[in-house]
């Protein structure tokens, strides 16, 4: 009873093993690199809303034609990249492919990683590197600076001032881009470039607007003794763009080092902390974000987080090429192919279910070579002893039996036998003189050797020990006719 409880608390742990198999074949489907932040995960931390909403843009004719590429980093042909929060940053040899790119005529959006925002490439002007903010300052405001004759009601006018600037983008997201190259046909060039002329002395009102007011400045860093517990890795500030509207929320962990490019600001504080920039490198752009947080499915939920998300990409891409001429690819390589470097080949997207059914089978063979399965089979082939095992059964049943002379007889056949064998029918047992000379035996002592076995052979009165003495004896002169002579 012990032996089938425990074969049964077993067998619940082998098909317990055997259901997770195969409910990972059904919830660790292939394709997805299966990191949480990225456009196919629908987590809150994930991109999926972000790349769902440019893919609805494209379907209208909003924007051009939306893909992801997971197979390698470098599109094959010109258009805008975004890299947004990848799982592991580039190495050397991407960063200079990355350079390439963008230098012939490539545009290029960066965000870092959220865990980990410190990261840098140098060669087209990218730093980002980790912050810690007070908890005072996560929505930042300036502070007027002591001692100045500005009126105590500059900082609550600069916002004001700001707002009141015309947006460079409109407020709904669903219309046409505004964009030169989005010009209808016919459109006179004087016109285009007036419009491009208003666009650049509006983009300049508002950049100046974002900047720290005169006799203000930020609020100060607190001293070194400051309570630990004062400062946090994650801050939601109010920023300014002229990309959208009014103020938006910016969550981040990060900070932006772009003081040496001489940037388009598109996203900025009002104590004018950069959080979004754009400049030129070689034939292409760069738009670098301090925070990949703006393109999660948690802002998206917002819409002026989202608007904000839609309109950068919008203006990088409108920034040399028309809509309709060339993508926008979302990058899932930095992400796909530091799965396949974690877990190995079999594990790949490509192979993960094939290696689950040859695990599953696995399972299944060691299940079933565990215990036996329904009731014991008879075995039809008889198991062959060996020559010792054989000749000590024989004996003890002789033994018990008291059948000595039947073993002499035996044995006597089994010496005709060999005789014959040896010498054919020149020599016979009762030459005793002949097998004496080919034993090399003394005549008498063979003979008389011979004429006791053939006396005792089926004899019923013979002895266990008379039996096993005329057999030695039997057996010393075969030795000796077969070439042992030892003895």
């Amino acid at each position: 009873m012990k032996k089938k409880r425990r074969l049964l608390r077993s067998d619940l742990l082998w098909l317990i093993a055997v259901a997770v198999l195969v409910l990972l074949q059904f919830w660790w489907l292939p394709g997805d690199p299966g990191t949480p932040d990225d456009t196919y995960s629908n987590t809150i931390e994930g991109k999926r809303g972000f790349f769902e909403t440019l893919k609805s843009l494209s379907e209208r004719d909003l924007f051009p034609a939306v893909q992801r590429e997971s197979e390698k980093l470098i599109p094959d042909s010109a258009s805008t990249l975004l890299i947004l929060g990848p799982d592991r940053y580039p190495d050397e040899h991407e960063k200079r492919e990355l350079a390439e790119f963008v230098m012939n005529g490539g545009n290029l959006m960066f965000a870092p990683n959220w865990l980990d925002p410190t990261f840098s490439m140098d060669r087209i002007g990218i730093s980002t590197t980790k912050e810690y903010f007070s908890k005072e300052d996560t929505v930042v405001s300036a502070t007027p600076v002591a001692g100045s004759s500005v009126p105590s009601s500059t900082a609550s006018d600069s916002t004001a001032d700001t707002s009141e600037l015309p947006a460079e983008a409109p407020e709904d997201t669903t219309k046409a881009p505004i964009t030169s190259s989005n010009a209808k046909p016919g459109t006179p060039a004087s016109k285009t470039a007036s419009s491009r002329d208003e666009k650049s002395e509006t983009k300049g009102l508002i950049e100046d607007a974002l900047k720290t007011k005169p006799g203000m400045q930020p609020n100060p860093v607190p001293a070194v003794g400051v309570e630990e517990d004062d400062f946090t890795d994650v801050a939601d500030l109010s920023t300014q763009s002229p990309l959208v509207d009014g103020n938006v929320i910016w969550r981040t962990r990060a900070k932006m080092q772009t003081g040496r490019l001489n940037p388009v600001v598109l996203v900025a504080t009002s104590e004018g902390t950069t959080q979004a920039a754009m400049w030129q490198y070689g034939n292409g752009q760069v738009l670098l974000s301090a925070s990949a947080d703006v393109f999660s499915n948690r802002a998206m939920l917002d819409a002026s987080q989202a608007e904000l998300a839609i309109r950068m990409v919008e203006r990088l891409h409108s920034e040399h090429y028309s809509f309709g001429d060339t993508p926008i690819v979302v990058s899932e390589y930095l992400n796909a192919s530091d799965s396949y470097r974690g877990t190995g080949v079999l594990m790949s997207p490509s192979l993960r279910s094939g290696t689950l059914q040859l695990i599953m089978i696995a399972f299944l063979a060691g299940w079933f070579g565990f215990h036996r399965f329904g009731p014991p089979r008879r075995s039809t082939v008889s198991e062959r002893r060996s020559l010792t095992e054989s000749a000590t059964a024989v004996g003890n049943l002789f033994f018990r039996t008291q059948s000595g002379g039947e073993a002499v007889s035996g044995y006597v056949d089994y010496f005709r036998t060999q005789l014959q064998a040896m010498f054919g029918s020149v020599i016979r047992i009762e030459d005793s003189k002949t097998i004496a000379l080919r034993a090399g035996l003394d005549p008498d002592d063979v003979n008389h050797r011979i004429n006791n076995a053939l006396g005792l052979s089926g004899a019923r009165s013979t002895s266990a020990p008379q039996a096993a003495g005329a057999i030695r004896d039997l057996s010393e002169i075969l030795q000796r006719l077969s070439g042992n002579r030892s003895n």
